[in-house]
């Protein structure tokens, strides 16, 4: 049974494990294996930690195993990250992770979201309700960029 709930400190190396591995097997169709691995390579454990004090904070558990997260930075309205294991791709995590975030944007009386997505991930939100607004280019060096794009919401009710 899939689980919500804010993450924890103790949850760290977990959601690294979850963010490396789908960048590694979901994104991997959609960028070179250059951009795949100094992308996955610059994660660490340690990096979530203050996010996870700081933002709304969720992971997605099945049978106690954390199988997804999403992050939501509540005084912008950026969604921060939202990755899911490639194992429990298309079981509906990514859309309860994405309502539950949504759910908390509206607590906060936010009127819009915004993140960048993964190539991979534009199609998942636009079914979501975001749209395209831009494209974003980032150099992780020498020839080495990754492409996403730009996209928002408006919320309602």
């Amino acid at each position: 049974m899939l689980n919500i709930r804010r993450a924890r400190q103790e949850d760290k190396e977990a959601i690294w494990r979850v963010h490396g591995r789908a960048i590694r097997e979901t994104c991997a169709g959609h960028y070179s294996a250059d951009v795949i691995e100094i992308w996955a390579g610059r994660l660490r454990p340690e990096k979530y930690a203050e996010a996870i004090d700081r933002y709304e904070f969720f992971v997605a558990e099945v049978g106690g195993e954390v199988v997804g997260y999403g992050e939501l930075g509540q005084e912008t309205g950026e969604v921060q990250g939202l990755y899911v294991s490639p194992g429990v791709k298309g079981q509906g995590v990514g859309w309860k992770l994405l309502s539950t975030l949504e759910e908390r944007a509206r607590a906060y009386g936010l009127k819009s979201l915004s993140l960048t997505s993964s190539l991979n991930a534009v199609s998942f939100y636009e079914r979501a309700g975001f749209r395209a607004v831009g494209e974003v280019t980032t150099t992780f060096g020498p020839g080495v960029e990754r492409a996403s794009v730009r996209m928002s919401k408006e919320l309602v009710g």
